[in-house]
């Protein structure tokens, strides 16, 4: 029989410290606030098998060791008496941690599966620390796999990345006597300094002109014909989930962006970008597409191996008016470099800044549309490769795959790139079914990839974009959002300046 023991598993910092949130930490507080009752909609975890050697003791030692070093996991969050956001370092206390010894029949992936269902519907009390669980899988007496869940309010992607490998090495020097150093690391209160020097200040004043640009930019709306579920809920009547996604796994994608990415000279991101935001903005007859970018933050050194949630949203306009998809896609990837270069911003004045400009043209602008590539760093490098034949990337296609999948996001659409087995990328849509029914979530995926197919295999690339488009997704010649060419927005009028720029009106 399974066996699972809860444990209390005390831990001890260098100190304890009480400084403002950084701006990542009041971007995703703003987040978790909007997402409530659903407190536990931003838990987030990873999982990694274990060495056959060691004890259960020697993982959970482990665990406190990577609590101790990084304050973020032992971080709570409240506010002043002024209502500003402030960050609580603890410097002792206790997180929970499972032992689960598998029973007859039960396998370690059993156990996990488990466990991340409980945890995702098991909020955290931002205002009392650790954010932090952890979970041991036994068979027998032998560690099989460990798992950790945060809030991602102390923790992004590349934050919980670095801690199963930080794992697995400090597991390897508790098992053969080798020292494991923690590497240095900037913790979030010096972040909090470091946003409030001069320096930093300067940098976000950037950005928010970096904002202002964007936003004038930006259509109002990619579904003006159907308004988020923010400002348009659901009829109590209508029937089915208020949100779907769908997942491809595709060998013929990440061959075609090898090729792209060859002949455009640009990133593999870029060429998915352009692929996502030419079919999303040909939809609604617009000159352009506005995504946010998630940016990790992490260009000083002493970031790279922080433990803390540094990623950002940042607003990124693509340009669609080019004669060629090539010209186009090296405009998103300049775009998209100089998005990142903003994505240390405030979050707050963001958002003051997106009222100010919806109340300026008389509409509100949407920016509930997220494009987000988390492949594995080897993986991206690796866009530039030797690029395949046509016959090549036209015949994978035949072994690709779509199908529904649980992952949801709280915005009108979400488009993610994961990594899923050599050759092959995984591509995941989630949306707002008031702005994309099923149906058009799976042919949008079918579309990304016959757009990148033909692409690749069209040397010449003479097609205009849209015809391009259209072919990918038939369901754009029936969508009821489009507009005559030549047309605005339905909630707003574009023109464009003698720079070839769009503002909105």
């Amino acid at each position: 029989m399974a066996e699972v023991v809860r444990r209390r598993v005390p831990f001890s910092g260098e100190r304890s410290a009480v400084a403002p949130a950084t701006c990542a930490q009041r971007h995703m507080w703003n987040l978790i606030q909007r997402q409530l009752p659903d407190a536990a909609f931003y838990n987030e975890g990873l999982w990694t098998e274990l060495p056959a050697r060691g004890t259960s003791q020697d993982v959970l030692d482990a665990f406190t060791e990577l609590v101790s070093r990084y304050e973020s996991l032992r971080t709570a969050f409240a506010r002043a008496p002024d209502g500003s956001l402030t960050q609580h370092v603890l410097r002792t206390g206790h997180f929970e941690a499972e032992i689960h010894t598998t029973g007859p029949g039960e396998s370690p992936q059993d156990a996990l599966r488990a466990w991340q269902c409980r945890m995702r519907h098991t909020a955290f009390d931002l205002a009392t620390a650790p954010l932090f669980r952890a979970m041991v899988v036994l068979t027998g007496d032998t560690p099989a796999l460990a798992a950790f869940c945060v809030s991602h309010i102390a923790a992004d992607l590349m934050s919980m990345r670095h801690l199963i490998g930080e794992l697995t090495r400090l597991l390897d020097a508790r098992t053969t006597g080798r020292p494991a150093p923690p590497p240095a690391a900037r913790q979030p209160v010096e972040q909090a300094h470091y946003e409030l020097s001069r320096k930093g200040r300067a940098l976000l004043a950037r950005s928010h002109d970096y904002w202002r640009r964007q936003l004038a930019s930006a259509p109002p709306s990619l579904f003006p014909a159907r308004r988020s579920r923010a400002t348009n809920p659901r009829d109590p009547g209508h029937a089915g989930p208020e949100h779907y996604s769908a997942a491809m796994n595709s060998q013929a994608v990440p061959l075609a962006m090898t090729v792209l990415s060859r002949r455009w000279r640009v990133s593999g991101s870029a060429v998915l970008l352009t692929a996502v935001a030419l079919l999303l903005g040909s939809r609604a007859r617009l000159p352009a597409c506005t995504l946010r970018l998630l940016t990790a933050n992490r260009s000083e050194p002493e970031l790279r191996a922080a433990v803390a949630n540094l990623h950002q949203e940042v607003p990124v306009t693509v340009p669609l008016r080019g004669e060629h998809v090539a010209d186009i896609a090296r405009d998103a990837f300049t775009a998209c470099t100089t998005a990142y270069a903003h994505g240390l911003f405030d979050p707050d004045r963001a958002e003051e800044l997106t009222r100010a400009a919806g109340r300026e043209r008389g509409t509100p602008i949407d920016l509930s549309y997220c494009f987000n590539d988390i492949r594995n760093a080897h993986e991206r490098r690796a866009d530039t490769g030797t690029p395949p034949p046509p016959h090549a990337v036209h015949a994978a296609t035949a072994a690709t795959t779509i199908e529904p999948c649980d992952f949801e996001e709280a915005e009108t659409f979400f488009f993610v790139v994961v990594s899923y087995r050599p050759g092959w990328l995984r591509l995941v849509a989630d949306a707002d079914t008031a702005a994309l029914t099923p149906d058009e979530v799976h042919g949008f995926l079918r579309g990304v990839e016959r757009l990148l197919v033909e692409l690749a295999c069209e040397p010449a690339e003479s097609t205009p974009p849209t015809e391009l488009a259209t072919r990918a997704w038939p369901q754009l010649r029936h969508s009821r959002m489009a507009m005559p060419q030549g047309g605005g927005a339905a909630t707003g009028t574009a023109r464009g300046d003698c720079h070839g720029h769009t503002t909105w009106q």
